[in-house]
């Protein structure tokens, strides 16, 4: 009696794990594309089948009064590396390029990589430094040269930032590994 207590309960564990297993497969749509919004960020994932595309976690700040995108930040991947793409409204000034900063910290500068019919884009490469400081969840701000040469800073929200970049690691590893899909 207790042999068959002993088999019947191994089998049903087995039996729940397999069915687990491949409820997870299955039911991970490969063409469906995901967005997903936490506080002032959201990740946007294409479908699995896009081999050449990665998920990325964009905000768009919105100016108060009009409501209009004055900037756009996104957290992807560039040639495998982790980045943060900034998109300004064009009119900026390029020579100095933009900043970036958290907290107290002394803005991280880079020039303009280009222009184009959405505005002016600038990549941040993130090394430990500021991966520490967007984890710290510090308010930032994206600081950079109007036409006339005056510096301008726009605020940068980290709430919700944790909580995406969280999701956008797990819906990476879904789109390139049928094992994370499971789970």
């Amino acid at each position: 009696m207790i042999e068959r207590l002993v088999v019947g309960g191994a089998a049903l564990v087995v039996g729940l794990a397999i069915g687990w297993t491949v409820h997870g497969v299955t039911r991970y749509g490969t063409n469906t594309e995901t967005i997903t919004t936490f506080q002032d960020w959201r990740t946007a994932c294409p479908a699995a089948t896009a081999k050449d595309a990665n998920c990325e976690i964009v905000q768009d700040i919105l100016d108060g009064k009009t409501r209009n995108e004055v900037a756009r930040i996104a957290y992807l991947r560039d040639k495998g590396k982790p980045a943060l793409g900034v998109t300004l409204p064009l009119g900026v000034l390029l020579e100095p390029g933009m900043g970036i900063s958290f907290g107290t910290d002394a803005p991280k500068t880079t020039p303009y990589r280009t222009c184009t019919a959405a505005g002016c884009v600038a990549e941040f490469m993130i090394d430990d430094k500021l991966q520490a400081s967007l984890d710290a969840g510090k308010e930032g701000k994206l600081v950079f040269a109007g036409p006339d040469g005056k510096p301008l800073g726009i605020p940068l929200s980290l709430k919700g930032f944790a909580e995406a970049e969280r999701a956008y690691r797990s819906n990476e590893a879904k789109r390139s590994s049928w094992f994370w899909r499971m789970l």
